[in-house]
Formats: structure tokens, C-alpha cells, sequence
């Protein structure tokens, strides 16, 4: 978190060595709450990337590094039409769920970071559409 010890040079010597000032835990707050947003706003954006290669049908090698990433970011990938409350539900019709866009949870916050997307499909060719959609 590099922003809070930028934070604190910029109270200056004489506030952060007595330390009772006001403004020090109020620097703080804003240099972590400005972390979190930067966090947010590349999160969605990888998450728009890997949802790219999803659908366009990336290369193995390329999936396969950019699971490794999401990973080590602590996001989620979510295949499983399953967890409804994940996706928004986009057309079609049927009583079963095909996943057109994975859904990404930040699992450092727990939070949604990128909806998926279902297609209702029919339950007769559900199985394989699912298989087709899900990891």
C-alpha cells in the first residue's frame, strides 16, 4: 500500500512524529479508502479481459495464465450457472441456464466485482449447453 507512507510524508515531520494529530488518522483513511477504489477499478477492468477471453475462445495457454493471475489477485472465476445471484439473466427461454459471461467475485473484499450473464435455455439441451459454458 504505497499510497499511506505517501500519505503521511505529506503531514509533514512535526505532525507525524507527535502523533495526536487528527490528521494523521484522517490521511490515513483517505490514502487506504483511495487503495481500495484503484483495487476496484483494475479489478473490473481484468475481469473485463478475462471475460473476453472466455467467450472468444482464447488459446490454453492463455487461459490458463490468466487463471493463474486471477488467483494470485484473489478473484473468482464463476462457471456455475448455479450461483444465480451472481449473473443477470439476459434472454432466452426455458427452465435451465446457459452462462454466456463467467461472473468474478474479489474474494480480498468479498464483493462482486463483474456480473455474469445466463441465457435461459430449454432443460432438454441444458446439460450439454452448461457443460459447454461451465468450468
Amino acid at each position: 500500500m504505497a499510497a499511506v507512507p505517501a500519505a503521511l510524508a505529506e503531514l509533514g515531520e512535526d505532525q507525524h512524529a507527535a502523533g495526536t494529530s487528527s490528521a494523521l488518522p484522517q490521511a490515513v483513511r483517505t490514502a487506504v479508502i483511495a487503495e481500495f477504489r484503484t483495487r476496484a477499478q483494475f479489478v473490473g477492468r481484468l475481469c473485463e479481459i478475462d471475460a473476453l477471453l472466455q467467450t472468444q475462445g482464447a488459446s490454453r495457454a492463455v487461459v490458463d495464465a490468466m487463471t493463474e493471475h486471477l488467483d494470485h489477485l484473489q478473484l473468482r472465476r464463476v462457471t456455475d450457472p448455479g450461483s444465480q445471484e451472481l449473473f443477470v439473466v439476459t434472454e432466452g427461454q426455458g427452465e435451465a441456464f446457459e452462462v454466456l459471461r463467467p461472473a468474478y467475485v474479489d474474494e480480498a473484499t468479498g464483493k462482486l466485482a463483474l456480473a455474469g450473464q445466463l441465457r435461459r435455455v430449454s432443460a432438454a439441451g441444458s446439460k450439454a449447453d452448461v457443460a459447454e459454458g461451465g468450468q
